[in-house]
């Protein structure tokens, strides 16, 4: 094919396609026009317009100046009131400003500086006596004497009340606490903030650790105000406040998270490197968990409460309950009020005291412990209507006084109950029929030692001291036996669950009362300067009962007939 006729067909081709090409050239253009047009709506939706008040909607738009490099400080009487500058203002007929890459300062009534404001514009209108009011839009930046910075995309400034408004997200910071806040007012003269919704506080510890993000507490709220005086934050509405920390005994990691319905947190006031978390004061539903390192956890619940910081404090009111747990058990506490010491392991407890720890049970008006690194019991000191008691499937021991000292030992268990003043134990069978209920009681105290779970060791009185063994009923020659004696000294089995010998020294007396009246039982009463008593190697029944020198014994006959009446035996010596 000749060279020129190749020529003319691609020439044909090109034309037959040329309408193609510009409709696909034309669709191009149109779509990028499109692009373009969404681009700079969504650029120019982006930035926020004034939000203007209701007195500030019918501004002029007759220009009258229009200035590049704008600088101008109002002031009366050689007192400075305020500062502008900008790089382009442009004045209208009603004096109102439009102003771009806004700096503006306002002064006191004494000339000095109160706070710093910048924008990326600004929209300022004059009123009387030296004041204006300002709405500040884009990078909005606040900064106060009190050295409180204020981040923001929308504000409006009043001088004449010095509150600055806003009602967008809000980033604040003062010291060694910062924040951030949908919509906020700014008190400048009152040297407070109002955050209006979806507050969220961080607290640091020091100024080093607030530029590295290591803070101490995170809190939330739904609404908010931050007292710079005070330096206390009021919060409103589903608090919720997490706090890191180490442990001042274990060095380990120490989390907490607070619940309650409102709080106020106060912070140290003055020296910016302890300007961080000093106490919490929390109301209504309070709920707090403490974990220490995973290796044990403490659970708060109470109506009211105070945390204070540097003690690692909490005091608690209005219904105190609190639960620790460790190696999966957990100690039950509860309380009318109550001060928790959690550095020091230490808890006050008042009104309705009581304390569950496994099978051990503490109560009283007034209770004071010593915890284990654990969190478990490990000493307690019970005043007003104190009471310990141990249960078992087989038995509950108790002891009553008005005072009790009560030891656990590392296994966590009730290891000695030491009861002060007028005192009573009580063992009391919970299944077996063959058992007698014992009920010891003493004038000046008693003491009980322990000897694992349900089990007694050894248990001596102070002061004239009786015992009582109440026998099952349902046998023939079931009796109740009662001793009393100045000084009573109790032996237990190797086993710990029964009595094995008594030992009543002065002035003793053995009273015996069958459970059954006939002819034949008598209620015996003998009397002998001591008695040594045997029990049964089980049951807690007495066997025989010896009396010492110059015994007496008076039997008076449960059933009167005639001819059979009291009997008195006297002796140097008798067996029971």
């Amino acid at each position: 094919m000749p060279e020129r006729e190749l020529h003319n067909q691609n020439d044909y081709r090109l034309r037959a396609r040329l309408p193609q090409y510009l409709r696909i050239a034309a669709v191009c253009v149109i779509a990028f026009t499109v692009l373009a047009v969404i681009v700079g709506f969504y650029q120019e939706h982006s930035k926020s317009p004034f939000k203007l008040k209701n007195e500030h909607t019918q501004l002029s738009t007759d220009v009258v100046a229009d200035v590049n490099g704008y600088e101008r400080l109002e002031s009366d009487g050689g007192i400075s009131k305020y500062y502008i500058k900008a790089d382009h203002a442009k004045s209208f007929s009603d004096n109102h400003q439009e102003l771009e890459n806004v700096y503006l300062e306002t002064y006191d009534s004494e000339g000095i500086l109160n706070n710093k404001m910048t924008a990326e514009s600004a929209l300022y209108i004059p009123e009387e006596n030296k004041n204006f009011t300002t709405y500040l839009k884009g990078n909005v930046q606040i900064e106060t004497s009190e050295a409180l910075k204020i981040k923001t995309n929308n504000i409006t400034y009043t001088k004449s009340s010095e509150i600055a408004e806003a009602d967008e997200a809000v980033e604040f910071e003062r010291e060694n606490v910062r924040g951030r806040s949908f919509g906020a007012t700014v008190k400048i003269a009152e040297k407070t903030i109002d955050l209006l919704r979806d507050v969220e506080i961080e607290t640091f510890e020091s100024s080093e650790l607030a530029k590295s993000n290591v803070r101490f507490a995170k809190i939330t709220s739904r609404s908010a105000s931050f007292d710079q005086v005070n330096s206390r934050i009021d919060l409103r509405d589903y608090v919720a406040i997490n706090i890191e920390s180490r442990s001042k005994t274990a060095q380990t990691l120490q989390t907490t998270d607070i619940q309650a319905t409102r709080a106020a947190v106060y912070l140290h006031n003055g020296d910016v490197k302890t300007s961080g978390l000093k106490t919490v004061e929390l109301f209504e539903n309070v709920h707090i968990v403490s974990n220490d390192s995973g290796a044990s956890s403490t659970t708060i619940d109470s109506g009211y409460a105070i945390y204070d910081k540097g003690a690692d404090r909490f005091e608690l009111k209005n219904g105190a309950h609190i639960v620790t747990s460790a190696n999966e058990k957990t100690t039950d506490i509860v309380a009318s009020q109550a001060i928790y010491e959690r550095a020091a392991g230490k808890i006050e407890l008042s009104g309705g005291a009581a304390i569950t720890q496994g099978s051990d049970y503490l109560k009283g008006d007034v209770l004071y412990a010593e915890l284990f690194p654990d969190r478990k019991l490990k000493n307690a000191i019970i005043r007003g209507n104190a009471s310990a008691r141990q249960t078992t499937a087989e038995r509950i021991s108790t002891i009553y006084a008005p005072e009790l000292n009560a030891a656990f030992d590392e296994s966590r268990q009730l290891h000695d109950a030491n009861a002060i003043g007028q005192s009573n134990v009580e063992i009391v069978p919970t299944q077996s029929v063959e058992y007698s209920r014992v009920n010891v009681s003493a004038a000046r105290g008693i003491g009980v030692v322990f000897k694992g779970s349900g089990l007694i060791d050894a248990l001596r009185t102070d002061g004239r001291t009786t015992i009582q063994l109440n026998a099952p009923d349902g046998l023939a020659d079931a009796a109740n036996k009662r001793l009393t004696a100045d000084v009573v000294r109790t032996i237990f089995n190797a086993n710990g669950k029964d009595i094995t010998r008594a030992e009543a020294i002065g002035n003793a007396e053995l009273y015996v009362e069958p459970l059954t009246a006939s002819q034949k039982n008598y209620k015996t009463t003998v009397n002998a300067p001591r008695f040594d008593c045997e029990f049964y190697p089980t049951s807690n029944n007495a066997r025989t009962c010896t009396g010492g020198r110059k015994t007496k014994t008076v039997r008076v006959p449960t059933i009167l007939t005639p001819g059979h009446g009291d009997q008195t035996l006297l002796a140097d010596q008798l067996t029971a």
